[in-house]
């Protein structure tokens, strides 16, 4: 049976502890209980503050928030608000720690960090309302936050965390009473409208949800604007139970960060197609490498940006290229070519999955007179290893050297108009299941003339 540490207070207008018990005072390690800004951090003071604003006096309302304790910890609360309609204008509270909840010697239902539900409580939910008979209807949503790993490698994991708890309330007021939030992992969010299930209803959300993160974060901190990703399906109409429920979704996940991030897609079959037939037809040629229309939207995307004068990410622009091209390394110099300004390496878990972490490499020979022969007119240069190991000219042997048992193709840009000199390079080890059109080596020239002319002073 479940069990929760509960503490019944009663604050004034501004948030002094004016009644509770001396269990609450045991709880929190003080003599006096003081003001609740003694006790919770200034962010989640005020989505407490913002809560108990929007509660109609006589009524009730809920909001999760950290508060310190004895042992000096910050535990997630969940409070039970009731507001006075007197005139003294108290409010009443029960907070209950759901950290200290137990059922059966498992773990809390709750993350820890955010308060929200784990990936396990939300999981669970999500297959009881797929395995209910009979069906209902309801909107099934993933998300993640855009940009957040140059967060946590610029600013450091504090202030990623903090992102994480911020972006969470969000996620949860926005959502309100049409559904729960879980968190599934780092940055990455599960959302289950149990009472959703109306297309109008469900933009509605879903648009307020996506424009307050892009609001909250616009120019943070260096002008990294953070946002989020979102991918949404129906259920039962877009898939018949949960497992498929999450590869559509995932897949308009997916999609939303192909086509830019900062965006929510919901799943139509008369524009995106069986997503679940098309997996299995096309597991044997490529898991994630994108389809030939989604593609040119990428790079119309990046078009876009190029002639509304705003300068492409590099770390979002090459995850992209390299997931859509299924390429496994991208690489951007400018002038020092014994290390990159910017390296990706991509490394598969399984057919289904893969990381892409970032690497530092030295390409020297991209200055040789030799390989500068190989560019075209456009700036574009194409090395295939196992036609440069049969030519019997003069080769250049330290880039011979590089390709050798490691690397099957290069696709190298020369951006002689950026700020500094610099060269993007796209690279498939040897092994490699892709193989690259014309159409694909002119669109990756194509992406790196846009970052070419993004890096100039216009």
């Amino acid at each position: 049976m479940e069990q929760f540490k509960k503490y019944l207070i009663t604050v004034e207008k501004d948030l002094n502890i004016v009644n509770c018990e001396s269990a609450f005072l045991e709880y929190i390690g003080r003599e006096r209980a003081g003001n609740l800004d003694q006790l919770v951090p200034p962010q989640d003071l005020i989505q407490l503050r913002n809560a108990i604003f929007a509660i109609d006096p006589g009524k009730l309302g809920l909001s999760c928030f950290r508060m310190r304790t004895s042992n000096g910890r910050l535990n997630w609360i969940a409070a039970n608000i009731e507001k006075s309609d007197e005139m003294d204008e108290t409010v009443r509270m029960e907070l209950s720690d759901i950290q200290s909840l137990k059922s059966d010697n498992t773990l809390a239902q709750f993350d820890k960090m955010t308060g929200l539900l784990n990936k396990a409580a939300i999981t669970e939910i999500a297959k009881a309302l797929t395995e209910q008979y009979p069906r209902k209807s309801f909107y099934f949503a993933l998300m993640d936050i855009d940009y957040f790993k140059s967060v946590n490698d610029t600013f450091g994991h504090m202030c990623g965390d903090e992102v994480i708890i911020d972006v969470a309330h969000i996620i949860r007021d926005c959502v309100g009473e049409n559904g729960v939030v879980g968190r599934i992992g780092g940055d990455e969010f599960m959302v289950v409208l149990e009472r959703v299930n109306d297309r109008a209803k469900v933009r509605e959300v879903l648009a307020k949800l996506r424009e307050t993160v892009e609001s909250k974060y616009k120019n943070f901190r260096d002008c990294l604007n953070i946002t989020l990703s979102i991918g949404t399906a129906l259920y039962p109409e877009d898939a018949g139970d949960y497992d498929d429920l999450f590869k559509v979704t995932d897949k308009m996940l997916y999609r939303a960060k192909m086509k830019g991030r900062n965006r929510y897609i919901i799943y139509t079959k008369e524009i995106h197609g069986n997503v679940l037939q098309a997996e299995a037809q096309t597991a044997q040629v490529g898991q994630h490498a994108a389809s030939e229309k989604e593609k040119i939207h990428l790079l119309m995307d990046f078009m876009d940006r190029f002639l509304h004068r705003t300068i492409i990410p590099i770390q979002l622009a090459a995850e992209q290229v390299l997931t859509a091209y299924d390429l496994d390394e991208v690489y951007v110099f400018f002038d020092d070519l014994s290390k990159c300004r910017y390296g990706i390496s991509r490394t598969v878990v399984d057919k289904d999955n893969f990381t892409i972490d970032e690497k530092t490499i030295g390409m020297e020979f991209l200055a040789g007179e030799k390989f500068r022969r190989l560019f075209d007119e456009n700036g574009r240069a194409i090395v295939n290893y196992h036609n440069f190991q049969k030519e019997t000219t003069e080769k250049d042997e330290e880039l011979f050297n590089f390709m050798e048992q490691k690397y099957r193709f290069m696709v190298a840009y020369h951006m002689k108009q950026a700020k500094q000199d610099g060269y993007i390079v796209f690279l498939n080890r040897v092994g490699s299941a892709c193989r690259l059109s014309e159409s694909d080596m002119n669109q990756l020239a194509f992406f790196g003339r846009m970052v070419e002319l993004t890096s100039v002073d216009r």
